[in-house]
């Protein structure tokens, strides 16, 4: 089993019979943003989930480089999860604790890739404007 697959089965136990048919981290990261999603739907919603997949992208985005695209689980997480986070507004809204403005300015392209100049200006505004929500510790591995 790679070892995307398997951080994610001790990650997620919940989620495995989800991930069976997942052959790629593409495909799996699929799920997880379909999960991520309807996590911030739920009332009261699923914190532990949301943190679980926060963690997990920075697990992902943490290991070496992929030869290709289609291996490099940054580019997977990016792709598949990070851009699409702004565009679910009950996650816009709680990215201030997950988010820096200043993390936007590492990787643009990847957050802004669905958002027009103005939209992730906007963004940018709002992430600093909030940025006393944002907890670091969230996104710690425990």
């Amino acid at each position: 089993m790679p070892p995307w697959k398997q951080k994610a089965e001790e990650m997620f136990p919940e989620l495995v019979s989800r991930f069976e048919d997942a052959d790629t981290p593409y495909l799996l990261w699929f799920e997880l943003r379909e999960t991520f999603e309807r996590a911030y739907g739920q009332s009261p919603r699923d914190e532990s989930l949301i943190r679980r997949i926060y963690q997990y992208s920075d697990w992902c985005a943490d290991q070496p480089q992929g030869q290709t695209a289609e291996d490099d689980l940054l580019t997977c997480a990016a792709v598949c999860f990070y851009e699409h986070i702004p565009q679910h507004p009950a996650a816009r809204e709680d990215m201030p604790r997950w988010w820096r403005a200043e993390d936007l300015s590492v990787e643009p392209h990847v957050m802004q890739h669905h958002l027009s100049d103005e939209q992730f200006s906007e963004l940018k505004r709002f992430l600093a404007q909030e940025s006393h929500r944002y907890d670091a510790s969230l996104r710690t591995v425990v």
